[in-house]
């Protein structure tokens, strides 16, 4: 063999290991980037599926930590679906499996002006108290806690339907747990709307206005009575004076006749 044979081979064979190098090299970072994208999509929450009008479809297993909320840090909770604060709710089905005897929590997001506020909290309040914990001056998120009737099966299994702004599984007495699950959910924009009304005012207002009813009621009455008696009493009056002088100047008018006459 050549020289310059040689050379055309080893320049072949270079070039070859060249590009399978990059092959090899663009396959390993290619599938090392699906996973990396894969893990980080898993432990976001998909940031895409999150958005308002999308869907999420996850499954997984989960294992309980401490509630964050103030007030509930002897409760163990999962969290399902994190917590949404941008105006939208979830909206689905959540169907697991526990090793516990678990709760199903939604947290609703309650935001109040300074009279809501006031009128839901007074202490002497007609309407009761709800379950809520504070995350600032306006906004309280309110607990809902759904107990899954579990019947006599020896592993605490449910599906339930739910629509909130988060999704958790819970335990009130603090015992640790796992579980697997399967949540399918859509994310829909949601518009607050509150009605709360003045119990209080509102009973005394229509109190007030039954007793001015009754007052007027009453006037009218003893009007009515006094003017049916001043008149009866006028024309009674009148007719009986009149017909008494009448009465009396024909008697008057008769004896003098009488006397006349005789």
């Amino acid at each position: 063999m050549s020289i310059a044979q040689s050379k055309r081979k080893l320049i072949a064979a270079t070039a070859l290991f060249i590009a399978v190098g990059s092959l090899t090299g663009a396959i390993a970072t290619g599938g090392a980037a699906t996973i990396s994208y894969a893990q980080q999509g898993g432990d976001q929450g998909g940031a895409q599926d999150g958005q308002q009008g999308g869907r999420i479809v996850r499954q997984g297993t989960v294992t309980s930590s401490q509630d964050p909320l103030a007030g509930h840090e002897a409760h163990q909770r999962a969290s399902i679906l994190p917590l949404r604060t941008d105006g939208s709710v979830y909206t689905g089905v959540l169907t697991y499996t526990a090793t516990e005897p678990v709760e199903v929590v939604v947290l609703n997001v309650e935001s109040l002006n300074a009279t809501e506020r006031s009128i839901l909290n007074a202490t002497d309040s007609e309407f009761g108290t709800l379950l809520t914990s504070q995350l600032d001056n306006q906004t309280s998120l309110v607990i809902n806690i759904i107990t899954p009737d579990y019947g006599d099966s020896p592993v605490p299994s449910a599906s339930i339907p739910f629509a909130g702004n988060a999704v958790w599984l819970h335990t009130l007495d603090g015992t640790p747990f796992a579980a697997s699950y399967a949540v399918s959910a859509q994310v829909v924009p949601s518009q607050t709307m509150n009605s709360i009304s003045n119990f209080t005012a509102a009973v005394t207002e229509e109190a007030g206005d039954e007793g001015d009813a009754g007052a007027a009621d009453e006037d009218g009455g003893d009007g009515g009575a006094a003017d049916a008696t001043t008149t009866a009493a006028g024309d009674g009056g009148a007719a009986d004076e009149d017909g008494g002088d009448g009465g009396a100047a024909n008697a008057t008018a008769t004896a003098a006749g009488d006397t006349d006459g005789a």
